[in-house]
C-alpha cells in the first residue's frame, strides 16, 4: 500500500505550489459555478480557475494574489478503490499528510466527512510564512478530489472565512462518477 503514500504525496506536492500572498481588499462578487464534466464535478469559484496537468494530477487553481488566496480542485485517479475499506482510506489520507510535511505543512486538525455515500476527511494544515490551508479529500470509486484552500491565517480567520466555507460546501459530483476497469 506504499504506493498509495507516495502517489497522494508527490500529487500533494506537485499541485500545491508556493504562491506570493498579499493584503486582503475588497471582494468583487464574481463567484459562479465552474464545472468540470470529463472529471464530474462542479464547484462554486470567484472565476474562472486555470487546468494543469503533473503527474496523474489534474488541477484546476484559482490564484487571487490581491486577496492573498489561492482556491484549488485536484483529481487523482487510484489504483484501486478504497470502497468502505478504512484501512485503503487511510492510506490515502496519510499519503497526504506525508506529502504535506515533506512541503513543511503540519497537520494542524482533521475530521471524517461524506460526500453523499463517499467517505471524505477534512485537513487544517499550518505552512510557512504565517499560511494556512484547508483541505477536504474525497475518495469516489478510484478517485479521489481535493479540494483546498490556502491563505493567511489572519484571513482564514476572519476576512475570507464565509468564502472559504462557501468553496468547500459547494463541491458537487455531476452525472456518475466514472467506474474505471481494474
Amino acid at each position: 500500500m506504499r504506493g498509495w503514500q507516495v502517489g497522494v504525496g508527490l500529487a500533494l506536492v506537485l499541485g500545491s505550489p508556493i504562491v506570493e500572498m498579499r493584503s486582503v481588499s475588497a471582494q468583487e462578487s464574481i463567484w459562479k459555478r465552474f464545472t468540470s464534466k470529463s472529471h464530474g464535478f462542479s464547484i462554486v469559484m470567484p472565476g474562472t480557475p486555470t487546468e494543469r496537468k503533473q503527474s496523474g494530477l489534474t488541477q484546476f487553481e484559482l490564484i487571487r494574489d490581491a486577496e492573498s488566496v489561492r482556491y484549488a480542485v485536484g483529481v487523482l485517479n487510484l489504483p484501486a478503490a478504497p470502497g468502505e475499506d478504512k484501512k485503503l482510506q487511510n492510506e490515502v489520507y496519510e499519503g497526504i499528510r506525508r506529502g504535506a510535511a515533506r512541503g513543511q505543512a503540519e497537520l494542524l486538525s482533521f475530521r471524517t466527512i461524506k460526500l453523499g455515500e463517499f467517505p471524505g476527511r477534512e485537513m487544517n494544515f499550518k505552512l510557512p510564512d504565517n499560511m494556512v490551508a484547508k483541505w477536504r479529500v474525497y475518495l469516489v470509486d478510484r478517485r479521489a478530489y481535493f479540494i483546498n484552500v490556502t491563505t493567511t491565517q489572519e484571513n482564514q480567520q476572519r476576512g475570507l472565512a464565509t468564502s472559504i466555507n462557501v468553496f468547500l460546501n459547494s463541491f458537487q459530483l455531476i452525472g456518475t462518477p466514472p467506474k474505471q476497469p481494474n
